[in-house]
């Protein structure tokens, strides 16, 4: 009982802090490193209580290959980070489905950007937090 009300506490935090996060991508197109950092000393107890394990090599790995990305100009840093964080919760059978998610998630951005927000797109790039905070809710959702 006491477990299952710290794990619907941990998501709803979770959930708060993403959308603050996206609105954070949506209007200034930064990641803050605060929201990262809480995200992270959130996910690690919600990884230890539901897994009894946390996730790091995926998450050094996503850490990894996002800087090669960044480096050639593919990927901010902010999605970065806010990747490797989330990776500490997925377990390595949820990692593909988060990735389908967010591209998903990515495609459906990239529809609305050009239909409403073409000039601003075009001008700022895409706010990809936005795309990679759904991808990992839909995730939680349908794994939860």
């Amino acid at each position: 009982m006491v477990k299952t009300l710290l794990v619907t506490f941990l998501y709803i935090a979770i959930v708060f802090l993403l959308m603050r996060l996206s609105w954070s991508d949506i209007k200034y197109r930064i990641i803050s490193n605060k929201i990262v950092v809480l995200l992270s000393a959130l996910l690690i107890p919600l990884a230890w209580l539901q897994y009894q394990q946390i996730f790091v090599l995926p998450a050094l790995v996503a850490l990894v290959i996002g800087f090669i990305l960044f480096n050639l100009g593919v990927i901010g840093a902010g999605d970065v980070k806010l990747i490797a964080v989330l990776m500490l919760s997925l377990p390595h059978e949820q990692i593909l489905p988060f990735f389908f998610f967010t591209a998903f998630s990515g495609l459906l951005l990239i529809v609305m950007g050009w239909l409403f927000y073409r000039k601003s797109i075009r001008e700022k790039g895409l706010p990809y937090g936005v795309a990679i905070s759904l991808g990992f809710l839909t995730n939680a959702l349908l794994f939860a």
